[in-house]
């Protein structure tokens, strides 16, 4: 019989030898003397749990790196308090769907959801020609894209990434507007023209914190009907929900990760929401957003590893 090696946790095999029980000293050789020949080996290889921390920190932050997108020294943007959905151009049966299977995902983050008639602020579009109807929306509607006329990239992406968004044959293109905030009082903390400079209260003075946090505003989907085959209403739905709830980079390239954001290169691989999109969302929505743009990665990568579904 060829000798076969196995591996197993430092902690399974320390319990395991604690387990046996204590013989004497000259019994113990006997039978090392009398063992059959071609045993099988065992071999304990243990790891630091540090090591194992440290790895995963790596991953998350890789995988943040490479999904999230945000304005050009922006923080993290989330919705504050509340959000409400509409859906267009579908029946009313399936647009209820998928307003219910977002409003899943945002109540589990703590948000409140909007009453029916609500004024959306995240408005979902089917369309049967979407590059049409996201070209003419950025050419007739620009205040949608970037309101109050701001030329600054404090509350969207660039002009470039506008113009990606309007040609993009992606089955879904979705545009983000979010705005610096006084952490306390909601108001803008951005010179909006025809209001002045603003004025941010703050704590005390703070080299971490900056009494500053980034709200979304709204969110713009379109929806490529023509492209859905292949495609359940819950993985769709699921997929919506997390571009509906977090700053997610259209170019994102996440296939080495277990998320739903791989609908559409892996349909077959994803019934809907992973524990890992869920595990993400929920830190978004967890860490502290006062915090200077340039250190809440680190914040979020902590909230991330702390939740139970990336643990297991």
């Amino acid at each position: 019989m060829r000798a076969r090696r196995t591996t197993i946790g430092l902690a399974s095999a320390v319990t395991a030898l604690l387990a046996v029980p204590a013989f004497s000293q000259e019994p113990a050789r006997a039978a090392e003397a009398e063992a059959p020949a071609g045993i099988e080996e065992v071999v304990v290889r243990g790891r630091r749990m540090s090591e194992i921390d440290d790895e995963l920190r790596i991953f998350i932050k890789d995988f943040i790196g490479e999904v999230v997108r945000t304005p050009p020294g922006r923080g993290y943007a989330r919705w504050n308090r509340r959000v409400c959905i509409g859906v267009s151009n579908l029946s009313s049966d399936a647009a209820q769907y998928i307003v219910d299977r977002i409003s899943l995902l945002a109540v589990d983050v703590g948000l409140d959801i909007g009453e029916p008639g609500c004024n959306p602020n995240v408005i979902v579009i089917f369309a049967t020609d979407a590059k049409f109807v996201a070209t003419y929306m950025v050419e007739n509607e620009p205040l949608m894209f970037r309101p109050a006329g701001l030329g600054s990239n404090d509350m969207s992406l660039s002009r470039a990434a506008l113009a990606e968004f309007a040609a993009s044959e992606r089955v879904v293109r979705w545009w983000h507007v979010s705005m610096p905030v006084d952490a306390r009082t909601g108001n803008p903390a951005i010179d909006i023209p025809g209001q002045g400079p603003p004025t941010i209260a703050v704590a005390g003075p703070s080299r971490i914190h900056s009494g500053v946090r980034d709200d979304l505003q709204q969110v713009l989907i379109v929806v490529d009907a023509t492209k859905l085959s292949g495609t359940t209403w819950q993985q769709l739905a699921d997929y919506l929900a997390v571009v509906s709830l977090a700053q997610i980079d259209p170019a994102a390239s996440p296939a080495a990760f277990d998320s739903i954001l791989n609908l559409f290169s892996n349909p077959r691989a994803y019934s809907g929401l992973t524990d890992w999109d869920r595990a993400y969302v929920r830190a978004l929505y967890e860490f502290d957003q006062e915090r200077n743009p340039n250190l809440q990665t680190g914040a979020l990568i902590g909230e991330m590893v702390r939740d139970p579904d990336v643990q297991r």
